[in-house]
């Protein structure tokens, strides 16, 4: 496992050496990870919900916003989960929507140690409102309403102390419609891959930290490193911060509302000098779950630690 884990370090090292990409998609990756990987459906047992809007603080018909909705949940006895995932994206005069149904299977490898696989499918359906034409840049041009299937898959593995994983969420890469016509770089459905990791250490009795990382790459654009923080507190306080190679910084903030509701608030301001409409973006998400898993028969100490440690990972 030693082995594994150096591996995933050097790939992710290596990948983020080729450059920096000025698309941001998320902020807390922690807390959307369904999203991001199939493989993440039900994770956490029972039903879980996710929802998040990600804008930029000023108010403008340029700059874009982000709406998720994700549900998922995990049959136990089956080792089988799913769930569903629409994100809603709007910029300038487009408005897309991605609808995805994912299924998960969790396959045991050790004592609270898991793999899971990820496979999703579905749709993506952008519509032109036709308010502009053009930005600054004469040569982008925005094309009529489109829509076409889409697809990915996902590994996650998943540890009482600490996770790797890998997908590519939508797997279709296309910049040129049926018509021949260029797409807009910032709507159309580009190649997306994701690599990340961290690990879980106690620091006192109530306080832990999690290093993490996240690479991400998508189409045309170059790859992007996140090398994050968290500190834990008594499992209700949750703090973070978070750096993206050469273009951002936040800090995130999530809570503990009741037993199974937690409210999450992310800010990231952006240094990058190759686009500075995205400075100062915010993202603020709700994540629920139902049916609280409790200790089953049969359970070690350490599937049980597994069970408890990862339903805080994305509450």
């Amino acid at each position: 496992m030693r082995f594994v884990i150096a591996g995933l370090l050097v790939f992710v090292t290596t990948w983020s050496s080729w450059g920096q990409s000025n698309v941001l998609r998320f902020t807390d990756y922690n807390m959307v990870q369904p999203v991001i990987n199939p493989a993440c459906m039900g994770i956490n047992g029972g039903v879980n919900g996710l929802l998040l809007y990600r804008s930029r603080f000023e108010k403008s018909d340029y700059w874009p916003s982000t709406g998720v909705f994700n549900l998922n949940s995990m049959i136990e006895n089956k080792n089988l989960g799913g769930g569903i995932n629409l994100v809603f994206d709007k910029y300038g005069p487009y408005e897309k929507l991605n609808a995805y149904l994912a299924g998960t299977y969790r396959l045991k490898v050790n004592e609270g140690k898991y793999l899971f696989f990820g496979l999703q499918a579905g749709i993506n359906y952008v519509t032109n409102s036709g308010d502009y034409k053009k930005y600054d840049d004469a040569e982008v041009i925005f094309n009529d309403n489109y829509s076409q299937p889409n697809f990915g898959f996902g590994l996650h593995f998943q540890a009482d102390r600490y996770f790797f994983g890998v997908s590519i969420p939508e797997f279709r890469y296309n910049t040129i419609d049926e018509e021949g016509n260029k797409v807009n770089s910032m709507m159309s459905d580009m190649l997306k891959m994701f690599a990340y990791g961290g690990y879980r250490f106690k620091v006192g009795k109530n306080v832990d930290f999690e290093p993490y990382s996240y690479l991400t790459y998508s189409g045309e654009e170059s790859a992007t490193w996140d090398l994050g923080l968290r500190m834990i507190y008594r499992d209700c306080l949750i703090f973070g911060a978070q750096y993206r190679t050469e273009e951002a910084f936040a800090v995130m903030l999530r809570i503990k509302l009741f037993d199974d509701l937690w409210l999450g608030y992310s800010f990231e301001g952006n240094n990058s000098d190759i686009d500075n409409n995205f400075n100062s973006v915010q993202e603020i998400g709700l994540t629920f779950r139902f049916g609280k898993k409790g200790k089953k028969a049969g359970t070690s100490a350490t599937e049980d630690r597994f069970n408890d440690i990862n339903s805080i990972r994305y509450f």
